[in-house]
Order: C-alpha cells, then sequence, then structure tokens
C-alpha cells in the first residue's frame, strides 16, 4: 500500500511532470513557429532534437511533411531510421559515416547532404546540419541538436547551370559557321593525338587538309552568301563521312583540318577521296562547279604540329598549280 504521504509525492511528480511536457509543447511550437519566420525563404524545415537515450526524435513536422506525410500519418514516437531509412542508397554510407565521425569525435559538426525518399517514391535533397549538445558525465554523447534544409530546388538549378555551363564550355570550342572545332582547339587536339603517339598510346595519326577550290571567285560571282553556303556544306560533307572518333575543324576562309587517330595514311587518302567526290556532286543554289582539293599527311616521328601541317599544306598547294579538285598524299 502507498500511504498519504508517498501518494502526495507521486501526484506532485505527476503534475511537474505533465507542466514539463506542456512547456516542451509551448517550447517547440515557438521554435517551429520561428523557423518558419526565420529561413522560409531558404527552404529551412526546422530544428530537429535526437535524444539517443531515449532513441527518440524530436522534429518541426515540416520534416516529414515535406516528404507528403501528414502529421496523423506520423508514429508517436520517431525514431532516427524513420529518415535514415530513406536515405537514397548511393548517398547512405556517407551520411552514416559523417554521423559516426562526429559522434566519435572526430568532427566538430555533422554536416551532410543528401537524397531522401518521399512518401510518393520520388526524392528530395535535404541539407543536415547538427552537434552534440549534451554529454553523460563520462563523456559519452547524450543529445543532439541540429537542422535541416529542403534543397531540393537549388539543387536541380545547380545541375541546370551545370548542364549548361557544360554546354557552353563546349560551344565556345566550336566554330560558328559550320559547327565544326573552331581554329585553336583543332590544333590543339592535332597537338594531343601527336602527343598520344610518341608516348606510344597511340600508334600513329593522319591529318587532310580540305580546301574548297576558287572560293574567292564564286564569292565574286555570286556573293558571300553562297561562300557561306559552301562552306557549310563542305563542313556537313565532313561530319556525314568522317567517324565519331575522328575530329575536324575549321581552319580558315574555304580550308579544312582533319585529325585521324590510328589511321594510316592509305585510309586517310581514301576518306579524302570520299569528301572530295561526295562535296563535288552536291547540289547548290547556285549554277557553279564546286571542286575541293586536299592533302592528305601521316605524322612521322619526332615531326611538330607545324611540321606536319605545313607537308599537308604543301601538298595543297602542288593541287592547286596542277588544276586542282585532286587528292594527294606524299
Amino acid at each position: 500500500m502507498v500511504d498519504t504521504e508517498q501518494q502526495r509525492e507521486i501526484d506532485l511528480l505527476k503534475n511537474e511532470l505533465a507542466a514539463v511536457k506542456r512547456l516542451n509543447k509551448e517550447l517547440l511550437d515557438l521554435q517551429q513557429q520561428q523557423d518558419s519566420l526565420e529561413f522560409s525563404w531558404i527552404g529551412n524545415l526546422g530544428h530537429w532534437f535526437w535524444d539517443l537515450e531515449q532513441k527518440k526524435v524530436t522534429f518541426n513536422p515540416m520534416k516529414a511533411t515535406s516528404l507528403g506525410f501528414k502529421r496523423e500519418e506520423l508514429p508517436e514516437n520517431v525514431d532516427y531510421h524513420f529518415f535514415t531509412d530513406r536515405i537514397h542508397p548511393e548517398d547512405y554510407e556517407c551520411v552514416m559515416q559523417e554521423m559516426r565521425d562526429h559522434l566519435a569525435g572526430k568532427v566538430p559538426v555533422w554536416e551532410v547532404k543528401y537524397r531522401i525518399r518521399a512518401k510518393d517514391g520520388s526524392y528530395k535533397t535535404y541539407y543536415d546540419r547538427g552537434k552534440i549538445t549534451q554529454r553523460t558525465e563520462t563523456g559519452e554523447p547524450l543529445f543532439l541538436t541540429g537542422i535541416v534544409f529542403d534543397v531540393t530546388k537549388y539543387e536541380a538549378e545547380k545541375q541546370v547551370l551545370l548542364k549548361e555551363n557544360k554546354e557552353w564550355v563546349q560551344i565556345s570550342k566550336l566554330d560558328k559557321l559550320t559547327g565544326l572545332l573552331n581554329r585553336s582547339n583543332i590544333l590543339l587536339k592535332l597537338g594531343q593525338i601527336i602527343s598520344e603517339v610518341n608516348k606510344e598510346k597511340r600508334q600513329t595519326v593522319s591529318m587532310i587538309l580540305v580546301d574548297i577550290d576558287n572560293l574567292e571567285h564564286q564569292n565574286s560571282l555570286f556573293g558571300p552568301l553562297f561562300g557561306d553556303e559552301l562552306i557549310k556544306e563542305a563542313a556537313a560533307v565532313i561530319k556525314e563521312i568522317i567517324q565519331a572518333d575522328y575530329y575536324a575543324g575549321m581552319f580558315e576562309g574555304g580550308k579544312f583540318l582533319i585529325v585521324l587517330p590510328d589511321v594510316k595514311k592509305s585510309q586517310a587518302r581514301q576518306i579524302a577521296e570520299q569528301i572530295r567526290v561526295t562535296f563535288s556532286n552536291r547540289d547548290f543554289s547556285e549554277p557553279a562547279e564546286v571542286t575541293s582539293s586536299l592533302g592528305v599527311a601521316e605524322y612521322e616521328p619526332n615531326e611538330t604540329v607545324s611540321e606536319l601541317f605545313n607537308r599537308a599544306n604543301r601538298l595543297l598547294f602542288r593541287i592547286k598549280q596542277n588544276g586542282k579538285n585532286n587528292v594527294l598524299s606524299d
């Protein structure tokens, strides 16, 4: 039997516990309101509190409602597994290791970004930051406090910007008229391939110089727009014929440079002939006779980029002196 004095003490403790619960509820409600007022503009989902001894997580309901859950759908006592079990498999171990490191005192703050599965199966991106705020008398972690943000929209915008930036970087390497590499980048590519040959990462490299015959004369007869038409059509022919692992660029005027990694001179000459014939058979907007001249050269040991290029350019000059509309290799 419990005597009157003991019962009085028990009742007093119950009243004090009820008062503490009421106060905690008011403090939590106040914290939720403060979270919304202070941080709503940057996706704040509020503070969270993790009692390690009780294995209980107290959090702003926005953290769960952001995932599509209604308050009444949440269990009465939510432990940290409710959220960690929803972390994307690719992010899970990183998040857990960061928490382990913080609990072990290896890092001063637990700070991670991770994808978390919503109720409908889609993923949101959360940024979480917290730290141990209370310890036992022996120094063991007892209580953690943190704050979480929904950065899904920010991450989506970031990925779009990264994609656009990558596309702009690629565009900056291209010639605007033809869509081929511009002069500096095709020469850079040629230099890179030659370096790979010298390091025995490739067997060889050949190059083709393509020059539209009589371009200045065509411009004077039919106007510069027709000249642009010839250049664009020559570029289109080159794109159609060369393989995806070959490189082509606009050098100057009506001259193009094609880089053929691991291609011998004999095969390069066949490719050049195919370009010459295909280009001359194209239909154009003016009744012009359109032809091209092509010089083919294969890299020789210890040659510089300039020396290789000049060999092909000299072949072009010989063709021009001997009637044009031909392919020549040394």
